[in-house]
């Protein structure tokens, strides 16, 4: 009786300390990556950029450009057309908040006590699109991998050795067709296509096909977002365990998140 009271004992603790460990390590999950909570989130990140540049005069730390702000507005016709760059002053990339260019992925994780989607984001992002005749007709972009975080700071070793960040510390992704563009791009609407282009991870390279949110602003800023399903053996990746893990999906998304700017 006594050795059955000890063992349900051991066993309650045992259970509490998974418990704890399971709701440090799920961190909190960020949502998937939607083009109007990006939009929403610029303009947060405008404000705030505004605010910053209004403290400084009054406090006399005005830049001898006169008229500068801290971050620019882009200089927009309201032609689509041209090459949009990737822009890395607005909305420095954010895990919490998802605001600037980033991208990464999103899979399910079984744990022995519960269930967690786990996240990985890198703010490296770089890249260029080109629009022709209201068509996309050039995309490359560039993900630095050996800067992903993630929802819990515990897997991101783990996470850059999967990806084999040490080796291939880059993951790129071309446009290989065409795309054309609805015209309500043009006039402010969210648009939705479908992008086939060359995913390389982890030095392996796979045709991919995103589906593509995008929408162009009054100010210029354009914001896009895209996401697509990948099978990690198609690009050598094996998925990282640890103990408390049960199993890890053998797929999972790849999504990414633009704001860009033509230049």
């Amino acid at each position: 009786m006594k050795k059955t009271l000890i063992r349900g004992v051991i066993a309650a603790v045992l259970l509490l300390v998974l418990a704890v460990w399971f709701f440090f390590f799920r961190g909190d999950t960020p949502d998937a990556v939607d083009v109007e909570a990006a939009n929403e989130q610029l303009d947060a990140d405008l404000a705030a950029a505004a605010a910053d540049d209004d403290n400084a005069a009054a406090d006399g730390e005005v830049d001898d450009d006169a008229g500068e702000t801290t971050e620019a507005t882009p200089d927009f016709d309201g032609d689509v057309n041209g090459r949009w760059i990737v822009d890395d002053e607005i909305g420095d990339f954010d895990f919490e908040t998802a605001s600037g260019s980033f991208a990464g992925f999103r899979v399910d994780e079984e744990l022995t006590i519960g269930e967690v989607v786990a996240v990985g984001r890198s703010g490296g992002v770089s890249g260029s699109l080109t629009i022709e005749a209201n068509q996309l007709v050039a995309a490359e972009l560039t993900v630095d991998m050996t800067t992903i975080v993630s929802n819990d700071s515990r897997r991101e070793g783990a996470i850059r050795g999967a990806v084999g960040a040490s080796t291939h510390p880059t993951a790129t992704f071309v446009l290989t067709e065409p795309v054309a563009l609805p015209a309500g791009l043009a006039t402010g609407e969210t648009v939705a296509v479908d992008a086939v282009g060359d995913l390389t991870v982890n030095g392996v390279t796979n045709s991919t096909t995103f589906t593509i949110n995008a929408l162009v602003r009054d100010d210029g800023f354009g914001v896009i977002t895209g996401s697509t399903n990948i099978v990690f053996e198609d690009f050598d990746v094996t998925a990282p365990s640890a103990a408390i893990v049960v199993s890890v999906d053998d797929n999972g998304i790849v999504e990414f998140q633009l704001i860009v700017a033509k230049g």
